[in-house]
């Protein structure tokens, strides 16, 4: 009988694979074409000049490189859901540009203007100023050889470009949750190489209205980018403003008590929790949410010494918003009240994230920021 059931589950699973071997020339120029695109819950490309320079490597040497996987969306492009650090990387061999710091060889994918550009590399070059033309070098028996694509004799130029890299389709059929199905196949390609970050998996998972507001938000709100500094290449910064509206949804305060409903002494799965939720919020939600991260972070007239301590702003952020407190500003003095305050020291010693060390340090705040503390 369960036999049975799984044999019918298994004949009703409408996801298909497509190979196809596409030579290194037509792959590149799909990209510089807009064909291939990034979508929006990608990582960004952080790839070093020596990771390229061994995928060009490989390349010449006709050594295995692992298959692109892609979905095609409603105008003809084909998404990737992995291999975009591969892609990328052989694009920049073949254009012959790469960026001129090490330190700055991260870009994030939404801030190219593609669809403005002519191609791919105008795009890249109206956005970023430091990228320039760049050779790329083999090791071989201790020999480093110049094998830019530009330099290669016309022999082994043709045969690197009929070089095959397979690309593999993936198609779903419309009995399918598309969005859940593509994320989830996101995720399982995505826990092989270089480890994702938990909030890059969210954004990689839950893509949604929300988490486009949290994105935009995270890079143009003045204050919290003056205050946080450079974008983070993790995602660690929009991670801190997931944290704060999984706080604001989970956690209740009636007067004496703080608690987080169905809490698991987990805050990334809290947050993961709410994540999840987010996929689901309407434009009123949404905007709400907004608002109100947007009302805290003007609240904070702090230094970056006391805002890079997570548990005291997190624990700002919960009394500000659970505690009815009312219109305040937080200061310098306050923090410092706060950072130095025994009680709360107390439970920083071990179970920083128990309820009940977390509640104990939420009452302190309180009473710190209300007057009632000493």
């Amino acid at each position: 009988m369960i036999m049975d059931s799984l044999l019918e589950v298994y004949n009703n699973i409408s996801i298909q694979q497509y190979k196809t071997d596409m030579g290194f020339k037509a792959l590149v120029e799909g990209v510089h074409d807009n064909l291939f695109v990034i979508p929006e819950y990608q990582r960004k490309y952080r790839w070093t000049k020596d990771q390229v320079d061994e995928l060009a490597s490989s390349l010449i040497r006709d050594l295995p490189i692992p298959p692109i996987y892609t979905y095609r969306n409603n105008d003809g492009q084909l998404e990737i859901l992995d291999g975009q650090q591969r892609l990328m990387s052989l694009y920049f061999y073949y254009i012959g540009k790469f960026f001129k710091s090490p330190t700055d060889s991260v870009f994030d994918y939404s801030d190219l203007e593609v669809d403005k550009a002519s191609n791919f590399e105008a795009a890249l070059e109206e956005k970023y100023d430091n990228i320039v033309p760049t050779k790329f070098f083999m090791t071989l028996d201790r020999k480093k050889y110049d094998i830019s694509y530009d330099s290669l004799p016309i022999m082994l130029k043709r045969k690197v470009d009929y070089r095959t890299i397979s690309v593999i389709e993936i198609k779903i059929s419309q009995s399918e949750n598309k969005d859940v199905t593509l994320h989830k196949i996101f995720t399982n390609l995505n826990n092989g190489g270089t480890r994702l970050s938990a909030q890059e998996y969210r954004n990689g998972i839950y893509p949604c209205d929300f988490s486009r507001m949290i994105i935009s938000l995270n890079k143009n709100n003045i204050k919290w980018r003056k205050l946080y500094g450079r974008i983070d290449d993790e995602c660690k910064d929009i991670e801190f403003l997931y944290r704060f509206c999984a706080l604001k949804k989970y956690v209740e305060f009636d007067g004496d008590k703080f608690k987080i409903n169905d809490y698991k002494n987990s805050v990334n799965k809290l947050i993961d929790s709410f994540a999840e939720l987010s996929y689901k919020l309407d434009k009123n939600e949404i905007e709400h949410y907004k608002i109100r991260l947007e009302e805290f972070i003007d609240s904070l007239d702090i230094s970056r010494k006391y805002f890079r301590r997570t548990f005291l702003l997190e624990g700002l952020f919960v009394v500000w918003e659970k505690a009815n407190i009312g219109s305040v500003k937080f200061t310098n003095d306050i923090c410092e009240k706060i950072y130095t305050d025994s009680i709360i020291n107390d439970t920083q010693q071990g179970g920083t994230v128990s309820m009940t060390n977390m509640n104990k340090r939420w009452k302190r705040i309180y009473e710190i920021i209300s007057g009632d503390g000493k």
